[in-house]
């Protein structure tokens, strides 16, 4: 049974808001500053859902936490729903994460927002919904954040890709409305919707997913055919030999989902973090955050 995140306690010291964060890690609580100057980290500190280990995935709680803890990225993963709003879900239908049922692309916001998507993950969050992906993107504005970016993840099931057809378009029209085209990184399996991407807005930065039993045997040549900016697959493909040719081409790398200490303490041995934009996604970013504040 999983534990709500406690609301975070904010003092006001010197201009600055620290929040210390009742989320307990493997590696201790969480306490980090809300300020959005500060040294930059040679890792990036990618929250995946939010930080799906600490609050419930996708949702504004999520978001609002990731923040509030001092991640550098907020995942999330959209769909669109019947009457054509991008929203923020992992799967197709409610099932998993919600108290609903039926499909995401079947169902009116309206329909959808009628279904609560906290309780699920623990009593203390109930109430949370759905959100758009504008709804997002002024969380991140009324929080005052203007360093953080947003991995916008494309979801297309496996056998229907391209389903809807605009939906590259969409998400672009949105970001573009809302002032956050160089503050969001458009990431998909889907590779083709990449370079659809990059074609309509070539200041879009871009991550090229991958999954699966086995690793692409040539990863530099796959973001290089996508016209990818990083390279971003599961941390069980990540081997030196990876690592040393992505960096060689001077492709970042960000690894998905990175739970342990130990895989993140090992990512970082193979060079994880020793080029710009190199970072790790994971559901605990307290986590990561106290491994990389322990290790200076």
């Amino acid at each position: 049974m999983r534990s709500p995140s406690l609301r975070p306690a904010c003092l006001g010291v010197i201009g600055i808001s620290f929040c210390i964060m009742g989320v307990l890690g493997s590696q201790g609580i969480g306490v980090a500053a809300t300020a959005t100057e500060r040294t930059p980290r040679p890792l990036e500190v990618h929250a995946h859902r939010g930080g799906a280990g600490l609050a419930p995935e996708n949702t504004l709680a999520a978001f609002r936490n990731g923040m509030a803890l001092g991640a550098d990225a907020l995942e999330m993963d959209l769909h669109v729903t019947r009457d054509g709003e991008v929203v923020v879900i992992h799967d197709e239908t409610l099932e998993r994460t919600a108290d609903g049922q039926g499909n995401v692309a079947d169902l009116t916001l309206e329909e959808l927002k009628g279904w609560d998507a906290g309780a699920k993950f623990a009593p203390g969050f109930q109430g949370e919904r759905v959100p758009t992906l504008r709804e997002v993107i002024a969380l991140v504005k009324a929080a005052g954040n203007t360093r953080i970016r947003m991995d916008l993840e494309l979801k297309y099931h496996p056998d229907r890709p391209g389903k809807p057809e605009d939906f590259e378009q969409r998400v672009l029209e949105i970001v573009r409305e809302t002032g956050f085209v160089l503050r969001v990184n458009v990431i998909s399996f889907h590779h083709p919707s990449l370079s659809k991407v990059k074609a309509l807005e070539p200041r879009i930065r871009t991550g090229l997913l991958a999954g699966g039993r086995q690793a692409p045997p040539d990863p530099v040549a796959l973001v290089r055919q996508y016209q990818a900016d990083y390279y971003s697959p599961s941390f069980r493909h990540v081997t030196a030999e990876a690592v040393a040719a992505l960096h060689q081409a001077g492709i970042p790398i960000v690894p998905w989902t990175v739970n342990e200490g130990a895989e993140m303490r090992r990512l970082m041995g193979l060079g994880i973090g020793t080029l710009a934009g190199d970072g790790i996604a994971t559901d605990y970013p307290d986590r990561l955050l106290n491994l990389l504040r322990d290790s200076r």
